[in-house]
């Protein structure tokens, strides 16, 4: 087994066991080579022992891969094949895989230009002087997957598109500080800015953001919400749509004219498990060669426990969070969301359900990246007699049963939390135990990871408000910039402010920092920025995230990087 940490060194632990009727590298399987005596005579015995074996033996056989192709298995399915139209690490997979940036982090942690042949800089004159105009210069002949050339104009419809309020975009964020987007010739692409915005460069068509979409087969579309092309979208990435078999799989073929060269790699099967046991157990089969970004942390002795895999843990711009609804009545409240989270002994919990693949120590670097400041952590400490006192002065007294009430009202809160996530589901019923032992009636329900992460206008209970607490992993972004976590007017559906939280003094350190492009004075706000929100707690941080992803042997090339495993799965190559 191999095991590759990116950016931070560390060994991952051993362990884990498979059913004891298991053997390495092939499925779970009983004897059946013996019938019962009453069903068989003595003289047809044997015949019997021989087609039962042959049986056993094709049950039991590691399941045959093609050569060409590629099976990894992830669990949650997307709503939308349109890049456009999903969020976070599922927006950033497809665009990655079917799509084009203008830039992409790589696995030095650098940016460099994808279609763009370099990255806007005040040094290289991509930046102007006043922080206001950004030009960037495309790469001639890049071509998207059904021959069409991919130009600047490609660049300033899909950005007039993101901004069409008609288009269901999760976050119009960045975007909305374009005032106007030029295409002077067919590799020129200049952006106005309506004030310097330092960010940008990160953001807007780039993989935190939306990808490069194709005007040629879009621009004459009132909107793309409910179009054919969400099934089987046309970009210019390494891979191209062939099917979507809705709650199975996806399966991918390469794309013959990516400007990189054809993958070698000919067909990629993306297969939906939302139980995260099942996926590992599909990588031991051999039933699967890839899994990727697996949400449940406490998966990684079991993947490491895989003779012939390798895993990749990659510290990404992303955290475990417990998320405070700062519009609901109780936890509204900053007083009961500070004793909520003193009831937890967080760093032994964490290190209890991830068996010690995430920890608690700097987990606010995951969001704020080179601007983390450790003396603002956002969290409290375990303190379960400051956790009572605190309730007592917000109002909350000790009723029948150990429950606290207030106006004749019991503290009852509810909690979400992703089903089919074993770490998570540990997590959820600790918390419940911890926070019984302060007086709170605290409920937990689960959903399913498509349904957990959906958009406000799918029906999504975390974006749509419907929730007091939530154990929410996410991605901000790589930009220490967290205006569209908690910015005022960033709230869903506008954005992507899981908190609803709103802060006026907030929301101005935060447009301070994000409109200079000086490193020191940046700093310097985001100490403040933390500072504030370390008080208010709108959401507590749990762990920086690592995506989780791991290849079978056979696969040459993956390699971890803040834009995903996948940001140059169109070089990878696969041995027989």
């Amino acid at each position: 087994m191999v095991t590759q940490d990116i950016l931070f060194a560390s060994s991952v632990p051993p362990g884990g066991t498979f059913a004891a009727n298991s053997e390495p590298g092939g499925p779970s399987c009983i004897d059946r080579t013996k019938p019962p005596e009453s069903l068989v005579s003595l003289h047809m015995r044997p015949l019997f022992a021989v087609a039962l074996a042959l049986l056993f033996l094709a049950s039991c056989a590691r399941p045959a891969v093609p050569t060409d192709t590629l099976i990894i298995d992830q669990q949650r399915e997307p709503m939308s094949l349109n890049a456009a139209l999903e969020n976070g690490a599922s927006s950033t997979e497809l665009g990655l895989l079917l799509f084009n940036y203008l830039v992409k982090f790589n696995d030095r942690g650098q940016l460099v230009g994808d279609v763009a042949t370099a990255v806007p800089t005040l040094a290289n004159g991509g930046i102007s002087s006043d922080g206001k105009t950004i030009t960037y210069h495309l790469r001639a002949g890049v071509r998207f997957a059904d021959g069409t050339p991919l130009t600047a104009r490609d660049c300033v419809y899909s950005i007039d598109a993101i901004l069409n309020p008609a288009n269901n975009v999760q976050s119009r964020y960045g975007y909305d500080r374009i005032a106007r987007a030029d295409a002077p010739n067919a590799t020129t692409l200049v952006l106005h800015l309506r004030e310097p915005f330092a960010p940008l460069i990160t953001l807007v068509l780039a993989p935190q953001g939306y990808p490069i979409l194709p005007a040629h087969l879009l621009a004459s579309k009132p909107n793309f919400n409910h179009i054919a092309f969400d099934d089987a979208p046309i970009g210019g990435g390494p891979y191209v749509v062939a099917h979507w078999y809705h709650g199975d799989r996806l399966e991918l073929t390469a794309n013959p004219h990516y400007f990189r060269g054809a993958p070698s790699i000919k067909h990629v099967t993306i297969r939906f498990v939302s139980d995260s046991s099942t996926a590992v157990n599909q990588l031991h089969t051999g039933e699967a060669s890839g899994l990727f970004n697996d949400l449940d942390m406490s998966n990684v002795p079991l993947i490491a426990a895989i003779p012939q895999m390798r895993l990749l843990r990659t510290p990404v711009n992303a955290v475990g969070s417990l998320i405070y609804n700062t519009q609901d009545p109780i936890t509204g409240d900053p007083r009961v969301r500070r004793a909520l989270t003193q009831a937890i002994d967080i760093p032994s919990l964490i290190a209890k359900a991830y068996r010690g693949a995430v920890d608690a120590t700097a987990a606010g670097r995951g969001l704020f990246e080179w601007a983390y400041d450790p003396r603002a952590p956002l969290t409290a400490p375990y303190d379960p007699a400051a956790a009572r006192a605190l309730m007592r002065s917000a109002g909350w007294r000790t009723g029948s049963g150990g429950i606290r009430t207030k106006n004749g009202k019991r503290l009852t809160v509810l909690m979400l939390i992703q089903a089919n996530t074993p770490g998570d589901e540990i997590i959820g019923s600790a918390i419940q135990q911890a926070e019984r032992a302060i007086g709170v009636d605290l409920s937990l329900k689960a959903y399913e990871v498509t349904q957990f992460a959906a958009p406000a206008q799918s029906g999504g209970p975390i974006y749509g408000g419907k929730f007091q607490m939530a154990l929410y992993p996410f991605v901000n972004g790589d930009d220490p910039d967290v205006t569209d976590q908690f910015g005022c007017a960033n709230i869903p559906p506008n954005g992507y402010n899981k908190p609803r939280y709103c802060d006026p003094a907030l929301d101005a350190l935060m447009k301070a920092a994000r409109t200079t492009y000086d490193p020191a004075r940046r700093l310097a706000l985001y100490a403040r920025i933390q500072e504030r929100l370390s008080r208010a707690l709108p959401m507590v941080l749990l762990y920086q995230r690592r995506e989780v992803d791991a290849f079978s042997n056979r696969i040459h090339g993956p390699s971890g990087s803040v834009s995903s495993v996948l940001w140059d799965a169109g070089s990878w190559t696969m041995s027989p």
